[in-house]
């Protein structure tokens, strides 16, 4: 069952679902929820002639630096908002501004929004669940179909919605996001690093 506005509001505002920082009354849908572009971008190094295998998760990826970050201030020196250009056919990892925590009795789904799939971008590839357990930021894998630059800028973009769907019944404590070996990116603050 895909939680309403009056639910999702309900299950916040108990603890049951929790955002950090705060969502602002903007961010509420009717059964999702917009989450704000953050500040940090990072994207792969084309490195001519590699071969990347990924069976065994991102860390070599994470330690070979393959990747250029960057991080944007809310403003700039002249006080204006600090923007990133997507140009067509780019792709970047960002994190969404806001945090997010998961409770085990239910699954989240983050989606692009119409605005932004209209102009050529997409949010995630092949990645929109949240697990059971999960907190920490979410990492958008934007790419920009487009034939246009795109320009987004931290907290004024709300490119991603998350919407939260009740689960049969809770996920026990132990198979929760995050207590598996497996689980790397709880709480994490980059895209290719593991989290805590």
């Amino acid at each position: 069952m895909i939680l309403s506005q009056p639910d999702l509001r309900q299950a916040v505002a108990g603890g049951a679902v929790a955002f950090d920082p705060p969502l602002e009354e903007r961010q509420w849908g009717e059964a999702s929820i917009d989450l704000r572009l953050g500040f940090s971008f990072t994207k792969l190094k084309p490195i001519e002639g590699l071969t990347l295998s990924v069976a065994g998760g991102l860390q070599g990826v994470a330690d070979s630096g393959f990747w250029n970050t960057v991080y944007l201030e809310e403003e700039d020196g002249l006080g204006k908002p600090q923007t990133i250009t997507f140009d067509p056919g780019e792709f970047i990892l960002a994190l969404t501004y806001e945090s997010v925590t998961v409770p085990r009795n239910m699954i989240a789904r983050v989606e692009g929004r119409s605005t932004y799939a209209r102009v050529g971008l997409s949010m995630h590839q092949t990645a929109p669940w949240i697990q059971p357990g999960w907190s920490g930021q979410i990492v958008l894998e934007i790419m920009n179909n487009g034939p246009l630059a795109i320009g987004l800028t931290p907290l004024l973009d709300r490119p991603c919605q998350l919407t939260f769907f009740h689960l049969s019944s809770s996920v026990p404590e132990e198979a929760a996001y995050g207590e598996k070996d497996g689980d790397r990116y709880k709480d994490q603050d980059h895209p290719l690093q593991h989290g805590r």
